[in-house]
């Protein structure tokens, strides 16, 4: 029982590794739907179509 200290530790770090992980992906996927909606309105608004 005298290692719990590390075991708490071990366990925050992995959860932040994870919530920054995920952070990271919300962020990259909200980069992703901006380009995509550019890339949408760009098409729409080509006269050759």
């Amino acid at each position: 029982m005298d290692n719990l200290g590390y075991l708490f530790a071990a366990n925050a770090f992995v959860w932040s590794g994870v919530i920054y992980y995920l952070f990271r992906l919300i962020q990259q996927n909200a980069a992703l739907k901006k380009d995509l909606d550019m890339l949408k309105a760009a098409l729409e608004d080509d006269p050759k179509s």
